[in-house]
């Protein structure tokens, strides 16, 4: 099975048919500049429906969009980081031009599942994948290890 469609990660935006339904993982692992919320930590204003300030939600929210929701992933719901523990970004450094494709477990142990690791994989086959691991240590993910 093809996990990963390459070149829909430097998409913008969302592919149709895609939502973020109550899935909040990038509430949760990314920083948001604009709040002062930190990377690893859950925003103040994430709910069990997901953001309660949606509405009024920062510039840096509203630009991102995983790539789950680029439509780099299949469109399982699976695959979902709130369903797989894994959210992949792609960007690029402003200042240097340099591309990096980086994967962010969602909660503890999340690299180490079948379905990850093989999604995990097929990433790698196109980029070096750097791994942000939920303890906060980074590590690269060699394509011997899927």
């Amino acid at each position: 099975m093809s996990f990963v469609r390459i070149e829909r990660l430097r998409a913008r935006g969302s592919e149709a048919g895609r939502a973020c339904g109550e899935c909040t993982a990038c509430c949760t692992v990314m920083a948001v500049t604009e709040l002062r919320k930190p990377s690893r930590r859950a925003c103040e204003h994430v709910g069990r429906d997901g953001c309660r300030a949606h509405d009024t939600r920062p510039e840096s929210c509203r630009a991102f969009f995983c790539a789950w929701m680029r439509g780099a992933l299949a469109p399982d719901e699976g695959l979902r980081p709130d369903a797989l523990g894994v959210m992949v970004d792609w960007f690029t450094t402003r200042s240097t031009g340099e591309s990096h494709l980086l994967a962010f477990e969602v909660w503890p142990g999340a690299f180490d599942s079948a379905e990850a690791r093989a999604v995990l994989a097929s990433l790698a086959r196109a980029q070096e994948l750097r791994l942000s691991h939920r303890d906060g240590s980074w590590s690269i993910f060699a394509p011997d290890e899927g």
